[in-house]
């Protein structure tokens, strides 16, 4: 095994785990949340989960980039096992960011914080009455975002662990 092979790996495993810390914080703070009504309290923690968005993405891209180049490294491209991870990563990825977009931005413009509106960044709009807070609260889904993000990622793990077919 070459010497960059095992740095790709490590790059790789790193990223990995960078990206499952990085994530704490927002797993955190949507099971918290349903539990909060402050509006100070959920804007302190919308900004807490929303500033580790950098980590998410810069880790996320490193994961990709070190997995793929790893299987070029080690002729892994013939397995199935290496396709079904990369289809799995991405289609997680994509309903997460789905689902949170969907969630969590209404969520902060109903709290007074700036937000998106599709690509565009909007300034921060007075918070909408304590009920309308209330109901978005409640449509959040935490065991879904844990299930999903976290159930698919130790999915992936397994797939390059035991390398099925």
């Amino acid at each position: 095994m070459s010497s960059l092979y095992l740095w790709i790996k490590f790059i790789h495993v790193v990223a990995g785990i960078t990206f499952i810390m990085g994530h704490g914080a927002a797993i955190a703070f949507a099971f918290r949340v349903k539990k909060e009504t402050a509006v100070e309290r959920v804007r302190a923690m919308l900004d807490l989960s929303g500033s580790m968005w950098p980590v998410y993405m810069l880790s996320w891209l490193a994961l990709m980039i070190a997995g793929i180049v790893n299987g070029f490294m080690h002729k892994l491209w013939s397995q199935g096992w290496i396709w079904v991870s990369l289809v799995l990563f991405i289609a997680i990825t994509i309903w997460m960011f789905t689902l949170g977009y969907r969630t969590y931005h209404p969520l902060r413009k109903a709290f007074g914080l700036p937000y998106q509106k599709g690509k565009e960044e909007m300034p921060a709009e007075d918070p909408l009455p304590e009920q309308e807070r209330a109901a978005l609260i409640a449509a959040t889904r935490p065991v879904e975002l844990l299930a999903v993000g976290y159930g698919g990622f130790i999915l992936i793990l397994w797939l390059m662990i035991f390398k099925p077919f």
